[in-house]
């Protein structure tokens, strides 16, 4: 499946440390989990938040790696949110029939 991850570090946190804290998650095997492989990261220029695309096999997965995030550095996130993302030109159809359901 695929997820989002939205996220927003905390204003107050040095993100040059950022830098320093993924190492060393890397370094432990610790991120991408087992399962999980990241397709892509955005960081915003001047905001300091993010989006990581991921594709993994479970959502036990994906909570790992929510987690070790927030273990390796507490009060890092200011908001942090992870979905499942489905393709918008896929949904389209689906979103048609129900609304279709929804008038019969």
């Amino acid at each position: 499946m695929l997820f989002i991850q939205y996220w927003e570090l905390n204003p107050d946190f040095d993100p040059t440390e950022l830098a320093e804290i993924t190492q060393t998650l890397i370094k432990k095997k610790l991120t991408p989990g087992e399962g999980e492989t990241t397709l892509h990261v955005y960081f915003s220029t001047s905001e300091y938040w993010g989006i990581t695309i991921t594709k993994a096999d479970s959502e036990e997965v994906l909570l790992q790696s929510a987690q070790i995030w927030r273990i390796a550095k507490p009060g890092m996130f200011k908001v942090f949110k992870i979905s499942p993302v489905v393709d918008l030109v896929k949904s389209i159809p689906f979103l048609v029939q129900l609304g279709k359901k929804l008038k019969e």
